[in-house]
């Protein structure tokens, strides 16, 4: 249907790269006091050197917000715990311009971030800590509160080896950046969806080029890995250049999603050799008439589902959040517009396993119909022997079945 360019260039060199150890920057690996200070004065100083690895060593320290540089890389070494404070008055709120144009205000300052910087990232054995319980007894759903790692306008951003636990809210949020390499990660947050572990997206790109995510374990209480696309009339980003491959999802809203913005469109993406088990969906699009936005040439291949909730693929064009249930049909036709989405020439093929509702669940809209969707060696069973469900469709093939 489509070859997938893929082109990933990090330029993040750590062979020679000079190395920077946050403790003769007096950091406490104890911690006993915080050390927010210290490890940020580490990052600047290798910045102003033309970068290097600021490296933390087995041990246990306390932080406030964390910000990256151009050329550093951030190494959590295997014994090594970073556990963010979880005082509000830390984390100031913060003001970028998104993909449109728009001045975007968060109300916290994230925990890790990267605005505008070039070759950044994080990697090592250690695990990095959120104190999340305490953000969501403060600020339920749905109240903002921190993104654990957030980058914006980035380029060549490498993500390895780490783990990250109890998000305030998204763990990985990557806005309007090009290459971005996600590698062996873990991410594990409560899976309650509905509760005070809502909107703990696993990694969550918005307007992205040139990413690669292979290998993450995800297990939270949102989408494990979920793809958008913002911006506005002339100042539309697209997320395009995808590849993700050879994850296990543990929990979550859905294995993975496309949507629900979609404004910028979405292409060019390819899911593969992936297990989901116990989400709540397994691979689902979802946008609807206020969203808009091409979403075309994705292409999911050897995926695996175990006990999946709800339907193992869905793609709903009328998506509510408040409102899942999309067996309506009276959906009125309505005249298309700048809003109206598009779905089209999407190919599943060796999607097997459980879910609870319908294998397959397709629902387009009158005006705009899903149309040309291949789905081959599917072998998907509902536990509840529910039938697939299709509705405002063209051109729909199971198992080289007409539908």
């Amino acid at each position: 249907m489509f070859r997938l360019s893929l082109t990933i260039l990090i330029t993040i060199s750590a062979a020679n790269a000079a190395i920077y150890n946050v403790t003769l920057f007096g950091a406490d690996p104890s911690g006993t006091r915080p050390s927010t200070d210290a490890i940020n004065l580490a990052i600047s100083t290798a910045a102003a050197n033309n970068g290097g690895i600021v490296h933390l060593s087995a041990g246990s320290y306390s932080t406030g917000p964390i910000e990256l540089m151009d050329g550093v890389v951030l190494d959590i070494a295997p014994g090594c715990v970073v556990t963010f404070l979880p005082d509000p008055q830390l984390y100031p709120p913060i003001t970028v311009k998104l993909p449109d144009g728009k001045l975007r205000h968060l109300a916290f300052t994230p925990l890790i971030r990267a605005t505008g910087k070039r070759n950044v990232g994080i990697k090592g054995g250690g695990i990095l800590e959120g104190n999340g319980p305490i953000w969501w007894d403060r600020l339920p759903p749905p109240a903002s509160r921190p993104f654990f790692f957030y980058a914006f306008d980035s380029h060549n951003i490498v993500l390895t080896g780490i783990t990250i636990r109890n998000s305030p809210m998204f763990n990985v949020h990557i806005c309007d950046s090009t290459g971005i390499a996600i590698t062996g990660i873990t991410i594990f947050n409560p899976p309650d969806w509905k509760g005070k572990g809502a909107n703990t997206d696993g990694i969550n790109c918005n307007s992205c080029r040139q990413l690669h995510i292979s290998g993450a374990t995800i297990h939270t209480g949102d989408d494990c890995i979920a793809l958008d696309a913002g911006g506005k009339r002339n100042k539309r980003i697209a997320t395009t250049n995808v590849l993700i491959e050879n994850c296990h999802m543990t929990a979550g809203h859905a294995g993975v999603s496309i949507g629900s913005v979609t404004t910028g469109g979405l292409h060019n993406i390819t899911v593969r050799n992936s297990l989901f088990e116990n989400t709540k969906r397994g691979l689902f699009i979802k946008t609807n008439r206020l969203r808009g936005g091409l979403i075309r040439d994705i292409r999911y291949s050897n995926i695996n589902m175990n006990n999946v909730k709800g339907e193992g693929i869905a793609v709903a064009m009328v998506y509510n959040a408040k409102h899942q249930d999309y067996h309506d049909r009276n959906i009125p036709r309505e005249p298309i517009k700048d809003t109206t989405p598009f779905i089209y020439e999407i190919e599943y093929d060796g999607i097997s396993g459980t879910c609870g509702n319908e294998p397959v669940l397709l629902v387009g809209l009158p005006e705009s119909p899903v149309r040309n969707i291949h789905i081959n060696n599917f072998s998907v069973r509902s536990l509840k022997h529910k039938g697939n469900y299709l509705y405002n469709t063209q051109n729909i093939y199971i198992n080289d079945q007409k539908q």
